[in-house]
């Protein structure tokens, strides 16, 4: 959803926490370590080095002291609790990002996380579910002004499914397509939601059918232009004649959220930010008209709104 809330970790706890991880401290601390010693014969650290990142995790309220020994707090269980997306926070994936940083350059062709795909997954759709609630309400309400009289909804590629769920909130019908890997997360957290799904065949599959309004939050960045220009032909297609949709994305060159955006994009190997002009040119190849930019109270990203013209096949 459209932009972090501010309360994340500084650099300095994110680089704490991105070390730890990578030399293996906070596996040892949530497995069998209790101590700084032990915690070095995991590690292979010197127990100097052991013994100051682990008070340093305490200083910053991931470890609390009890007698000689540490235990990890609510605050480390996002390292700890990965069934359940919404107890993982946005950290995790924070730390997964600077792992993939840290690769380019490498043999590798691309960034290549360091953890397996499933966490790394998991990690991703859990900065997602944790997104701030005012701003999935902002970037839904700025979805329902754009089609006011729309009934039937679709959260393209809406990963955790938060804006689904707000839109199902206020009386909407609503799909949320994702892929399979994605649905088999999130599916369990959407029961009871009014939501429902459907698995993407491909990354620029749609299979919807006769919606009124698509939304498509921080989605277009994730992938180059040309497969931009076929998902949007795809979301053209899952909408009726006239229907609405809105993409929602800090735009290069507007918002300073997409320098964020650019980097984060670097991490993973594809995507980037783009301009105004870039996605209105997709729209418009894509069957759309009448594309206007708008604001997102709350936010600083923009809503760039289109509807599907009439009689295109």
């Amino acid at each position: 959803m459209p932009t972090r809330d501010g309360s994340g970790p500084d650099h300095e706890e994110l680089l704490l926490l991105w070390t730890a991880r990578r030399t293996g401290v906070l596996d040892a601390l949530t497995t069998a370590a209790g101590t700084a010693s032990a915690v070095a014969d995991e590690t292979g650290l010197d127990r100097e080095t052991a013994a100051r990142v682990v008070r340093l995790l305490d200083e910053y309220g991931y470890l609390h002291r009890m007698g000689d020994e540490y235990e990890v707090t609510n605050r480390a269980l996002g390292f700890l609790a990965t069934r359940d997306v919404r107890s993982i926070g946005a950290t995790p994936h924070a730390l997964d990002r600077l792992d993939a940083l840290s690769e380019l350059g490498s043999d590798t062709t691309e960034a290549s996380p360091i953890l397996p795909g499933d966490r790394t997954l998991r990690h991703r759709l859990g900065a997602h579910a944790a997104t701030p609630k005012a701003v999935v309400r902002a970037g839904v309400t700025a979805a329902i002004r754009a089609a006011p009289d729309a009934e039937r909804a679709v959260d393209v590629r809406g990963a955790s499914g938060v804006a689904a769920a707000e839109f199902a909130r206020r009386g909407h019908a609503v799909t949320l397509v994702e892929s399979e890997a994605v649905l088999d997360v999130v599916g369990p957290m959407l029961t009871g939601q009014g939501v429902e799904t459907a698995a993407a065949s491909s990354v620029t599959s749609v299979p919807v059918e006769d919606a009124d309004l698509a939304l498509l939050t921080a989605v277009l960045q994730r992938h180059p232009p040309a497969t931009n220009r076929a998902l949007l032909e795809s979301t053209r297609d899952a909408l009726d004649a006239g229907g609405v949709v809105v993409v929602l994305e800090p735009l290069r060159g507007d918002a300073p959220a997409a320098r964020r955006v650019a980097v984060e994009r670097l991490a993973s190997g594809r995507g980037d930010a783009y301009t105004e002009s870039e996605i209105r040119t997709w729209l418009a190849e894509a069957g759309f008209v009448d594309v206007e930019r708008r604001d997102v109270p709350g936010t600083d990203w923009q809503a760039v709104v289109a509807r599907r013209e009439r009689g295109v096949d």
